[in-house]
């Protein structure tokens, strides 16, 4: 038999024989906390008031875990807490819209620096946000995170799992991750084991596993990669095709080389009054089962369109090592063919294949030439939308040092189409010398014409520099003092709201900064 004291005792069993019977026949409300609770003077309202009252105090605690009372054990906090300014912050940023979150990178990059992390009561905050906490986060606070999110029973939201220590195990993905970290460990170890069970696998795994070994490639890789050439597979054999061209002394290198260097000759002519000449002579590729083993296949809208052979052209140049053009220098191979009938795909090529090895004799041949040919500086060339956009891509492959230096000059001589292009590109993060040096450009502009006005303001390029200069106090006081400088009249409205967009985010991360100083 059941045993029906507690029921009893807590008054659950006469509120349901009294709904059962009838609201007007249930009897009195024992005296207690709960009766008290109970004000409705309609016998049915107060009916319904005690059953819900009585009902959630009945099941308090009923299914809970054998440990669920078991005390958590206590965790040591890693490391002193932020300054009170720094944490509010945190809370105006955990909080505040979309432009808000995206300084939380930068806010937690500082306290990872200065070894701090939130106060206790910015945690549920966190939790709440931690799908959209940055990577970064995870060394501040993580471990915190984890340890609540454990004590209240719940699951560590926004945690990555580890990846398994065994690649053979898991989903795809997590195989992808352990056997990348197996080839970090050991390249040759890790290639070796994957060939043994390789044709065993399902093809969206060899196609991963392939693909991971981009991790640690090396030219002992060309062998296994080669095979995966003729893989049933198409994923397969794509992931092979992107990894063999950066492995410029292999066989798939090599007939690159051969095919590039066969459809592109510079022939020497000599002239009676000229001296001699270079003509660069061009023959357009076919279509083959070879070339399309390598990955080089007409695109479909080339397919459609026309251009096959002139796009067959493109991939093989992109694909073949820079080596293959040593008979003459970088400069003579890109001048002719600037020059030529077939520039746009063999500068396209050349260009891919420039920015996969960054060969700096072939970048810095890039730059010169472009940039001399912007300025009109050699004959039978000009100035097109296109080569200048090829000028920033060749300068965007410099170190960011060497980025700053080109820059500079521009910034030197008043350029401020060509500087605006360039500044669409380059480093996330300029230095405190050159953000300088761009802020004092951006006020000589803006004192200047209505037209140098309204050419700074086309691109839309200002008010994403917040994000990149220096975030030191004069920078941004400058930045602050150009809005006032700017004309009131509705014509510069739009580099008006560059302008202060630029400064709002500059004061809001020196703000940061100044926070954890306090």
């Amino acid at each position: 038999m059941t045993d029906t004291t507690d029921l009893v005792a807590d008054g659950w069993e006469s509120i349901l024989a009294a709904a059962l019977l009838g609201a007007e026949r249930a009897p009195p409300a024992a005296p207690g906390p709960l009766a008290d609770l109970v004000t409705e003077a309609d016998p049915g309202s107060a009916l319904l008031a005690r059953l819900a009252l009585h009902g959630v105090h009945h099941l308090a605690g009923l299914d809970l875990a054998p440990d669920a009372m078991e005390p958590v054990a206590a965790r040591d906090p890693a490391g002193p807490e932020c300054p009170p300014a720094a944490a509010a912050r945190l809370y105006a940023l955990l909080s505040g819209g979309h432009a808000a979150r995206e300084r939380l990178r930068e806010w937690f990059d500082l306290a990872a620096a200065a070894q701090m992390r939130p106060p206790a009561w910015l945690h549920q905050a966190l939790m709440l946000q931690a799908g959209n906490l940055p990577e970064t986060a995870g060394a501040v606070v993580g471990p915190e995170l984890a340890w609540l999110a454990a004590a209240c029973g719940e699951d560590p939201g926004g945690t990555p799992a580890e990846a398994p220590a065994d690649w053979t195990e898991g989903s795809v993905a997590q195989r992808r991750a352990a056997f990348a970290a197996f080839r970090a460990r050991d390249p040759g170890g890790a290639r070796t084991a994957l060939e043994a069970v390789f044709r065993k696998e399902k093809a969206d795994a060899r196609e991963a596993l392939v693909g991971a070994l981009w991790t640690g490639l090396s030219p002992a890789d060309e062998p296994f990669l080669e095979s995966c050439l003729d893989d049933r597979a198409g994923g397969v054999r794509e992931a092979a095709q992107r990894l063999l061209p950066h492995l410029p002394r292999s066989l798939y290198a090599s007939r690159m080389a051969v095919r590039a260097t066969a459809a592109l000759v510079i022939e020497r002519k000599e002239r009676l009054l000229r001296g001699a000449t270079h003509e660069l002579v061009v023959t357009l590729p076919e279509e083959s089962s070879t070339l399309a083993r390598d990955g080089v296949t007409p695109n479909p809208w080339e397919q459609r369109g026309g251009g096959i052979r002139a796009g067959l052209l493109r991939d093989i140049l992109a694909r073949t090592p820079l080596h293959a053009f040593s008979g003459h220098p970088p400069r003579l191979w890109l001048e002719l063919a600037l020059r030529g009938e077939w520039s746009e795909p063999i500068v396209k090529g050349l260009f891919q294949a420039i920015e996969r090895e960054r060969d700096p004799a072939w970048i810095q041949a890039a730059i010169d030439l472009l940039s001399e040919v912007c300025e009109g500086k050699v004959s039978g060339l000009r100035r097109t939308n296109e080569l200048l956009g090829r000028w920033v891509e060749a300068v965007d492959m410099l170190p960011a040092a060497e980025w700053e230096a080109r820059v500079t000059e521009l910034i030197r001589a008043r350029k401020v189409e060509v500087l605006l292009a360039m500044l669409g590109q380059g480093p996330d993060a300029f230095s405190e010398r050159f953000s300088a040096a761009l802020i004092d450009w951006l006020a000589f502009v803006i004192r200047g014409s209505d037209n140098l006005r309204r050419d700074l303001a086309k691109p839309w390029v200002i008010a994403r520099l917040g994000e990149r200069l220096w975030p030191g106090e004069d920078i941004a006081a400058t930045a602050a003092a150009l809005v006032a400088r700017l004309p009131e009249d509705e014509g510069h409205d739009r580099l008006r709201q560059q302008v202060a967009s630029m400064a709002e985010t500059l004061e809001l991360r020196v703000a940061i900064r100044r926070d954890f100083e306090q």
